[in-house]
């Protein structure tokens, strides 16, 4: 029997064994070995597990979800644990065993009914049709096909066009979950079509659980303040806090420690901060601006000192204002005791005079010919200012307050006597003296008591009983409607008004026929009150319609305005410049409009 040339080479081929077979091992990074796989264990985004555990509770989920927030927030997470949820053997379970062959393949991500696609990489149309030619097809060995598309607003119109259809109306096994950090430049069509679900930013206090979770399972000695720190620099992102994270393992050799942490990330400021504020407690600026030259030697970010003085500010004032939670809020606001004891020593006013200060220098600071400058004349400003009630040894001072019993009343020499015309017109019209506060009782001895004075009219009464008669030919009416505090078409229907008849109570005014419109009970209720300011007594009017005998305030406006548009054509072509424009260039005067 006759070999072939490649049975001899197979033949001659012999293994070549593997150097340390046993000690080969794939690290994987803390941000995946610590990724979350069931909807108890997240962290942060309790409004959106607790939706998407109620729809699987009732097996009412949808067929295309949309998840979005900024980055490292848990929507691929939340992706990849709802897939577990609906193609779980046990069947569809907001709680997922994770021991099944369907769950196992899809947290090692070698499941073949969960498509995982990078928007980013795929925007072209062709690949979103050769994706959606398969969506037709049931899944192998899974209870849905499941189409997890990442990045999504990636994608270009065309590829979004060609979602649509798909979208709107999928076949029964497959679902679509979408994610995506700017939903704005999703098209509305497929936001219509998805059930949003919002991811919000982490709070710090939810990273630093999660963190602190992670180093006592891997048995990392640490401090508080150093996972304090990390949280922070994360900014609401849990993926960049473990990355972060993993770095300070890899930097202080598996035991974490502030100070390293701090060196590595920036942060050696931190521990400036206590001797600062107590130096700005102190007022004491030669020790503030030794500070500054110790912090310049570390190389720090003077915009970052500034942040986290604030940040140490507004949690003195927390604890000041809540003192029985000084502890929690220390914790929160990552200060130790030693910043938390200035509270004693500043006021409430002054803290909040440092914060403004502060704040409004954060602005500046990037105006001051260096950074330095601009940090050291914002503490110089926090050093010298102080609120002006603690000027005086920190004592704050009271407000005056006035006397209960007020000072007897001097008459001015002008109202001593009053004018004939008043007297006069107050003779004529019998009217209720006004209700006024009991004057104040001031006791005075019979020997220094002054004459009785005459009688005083107050100047506010002037207007009010010079224009009240006792009949309407002796009342002004046209200057009377002009002071009325009236504006648009109540208004305008007091000028098309002529007063008729008027006894002191009662008032009746004549309207053009053609002005019935303009009545309603609410104008003449506003009109009522406006005669009552300026008769000072309670008016009853009533509007009759019929001919208007006599000059309305609309007649007078229009005549005035008539006048003066005269006397502007009459200074127009009198003016010596116009006639000599007019005759130069054989001109014309178009049109003139009185101003």
């Amino acid at each position: 029997m006759c070999r072939s040339v490649a049975d001899e080479v197979a033949a001659n081929l012999k293994p070549i064994p593997l150097l340390n077979k046993g000690c080969v091992v794939a690290y994987q990074v803390l941000a995946r070995q610590w990724r979350p796989k069931t909807f108890s264990s997240l962290r942060g985004q309790e409004q959106v597990t607790r939706a998407l555990t109620n729809a699987l509770k009732r097996q009412q989920v949808h067929h295309a979800y949309l998840f979005t927030g900024t980055r490292g927030v848990g929507k691929t997470t939340i992706a990849r644990i709802l897939a577990k949820a609906l193609n779980c053997q046990k069947g569809i379970t907001p709680e997922p065993c994770g021991e099944c062959a369907a769950c196992i393949e899809i947290d090692n991500g070698r499941s073949v009914d969960l498509i995982e696609v990078d928007g980013a990489s795929r925007t072209r149309v062709e690949d979103t049709r050769e994706l959606l030619d398969n969506v037709q097809y049931a899944p192998t060995a899974s209870r849905f096909k499941i189409y997890l598309i990442d990045e999504v607003h990636m994608l270009s119109g065309h590829s979004f066009n060609a979602l649509l259809k798909t979208l709107e109306e999928p076949p029964a096994h497959v679902k679509f979950i979408l994610a995506t950090t700017d939903p704005e430049r999703i098209p509305v069509t497929v936001l219509s079509r998805c059930l949003r679900l919002s991811l919000k930013a982490l709070s710090s206090a939810d990273i630093f659980a999660q963190l602190q979770d992670i180093v006592n399972n891997e048995k990392i000695p640490y401090e508080l303040g150093a996972l304090q720190r990390i949280a922070r620099l994360g900014a609401g992102s849990m993926r960049d806090a473990i990355s972060l994270l993993e770095q300070a393992i890899a930097y202080s050799n598996l035991e974490l420690k502030t100070n390293e942490v701090d060196e590595l990330f920036g942060l050696s400021y931190y521990r400036y901060l206590p001797s600062l504020l107590q130096a700005l407690a102190d007022e004491d600026l030669k020790q503030c601006l030794a500070i500054v030259e110790e912090i310049a030697t570390v190389g720090a970010d003077y915009e970052k000192i500034l942040g986290s003085l604030l940040q140490s500010l507004h949690a003195i004032a927390l604890a000041q204002a809540l003192p029985e939670e000084s502890a929690s809020l220390a914790a929160l606001a990552e200060i130790d005791e030693a910043t938390l004891a200035v509270k004693d020593k500043l006021s409430q006013e002054a803290v909040q005079l440092l914060y403004q200060i502060g704040l409004t220098s954060q602005k500046d600071l990037r105006f001051a010919p260096d950074m330095r400058t601009g940090f050291e004349m914002t503490l110089l400003r926090m050093a010298l200012f102080k609120p002006r009630e603690l000027s005086d040894g920190n004592k704050v001072t009271q407000r005056p307050v006035p006397s209960k019993v007020p000072a007897p009343l001097t008459v001015p020499p002008a109202m001593t006597t009053p004018a004939p015309m008043i007297a006069t017109a107050v003779s004529q019209v019998p009217i209720a003296a006004p209700v006024r506060e009991p004057s104040p009782v001031v006791a005075v001895s019979p020997n220094d008591a002054p004459p009785a004075p005459a009688p005083v009219v107050a100047p506010a009464a002037v207007s009010v009983q010079a224009n009240l008669a006792s009949s309407a030919s002796e009342i002004n009416w046209l200057e009377l409607s002009a002071k009325l505090p009236l504006s648009g078409l109540t208004r305008m229907l007091v000028k098309h008004c002529i007063l008729t008849k008027w006894d002191g109570r009662n008032m009746v005014l004549t309207l053009e026929e053609s002005q019935k419109t303009l009545v309603s009970p609410l104008r003449l209720a506003q009109i009522q009150d406006a005669l009552k300011s300026q008769l000072g007594v309670e008016v009853k009017l009533t509007i009759e319609l019929g001919v208007v005998q006599g000059t309305t305030l609309m007649m007078q406006e229009q005549t005035q305005l008539a006048e003066r548009q005269q006397q502007a054509v009459r200074s127009v072509e009198e003016d010596p410049i116009v006639q000599s424009l007019v005759s130069t260039f054989d001109a014309k005067v178009e049109d003139i409009k009185a101003v």
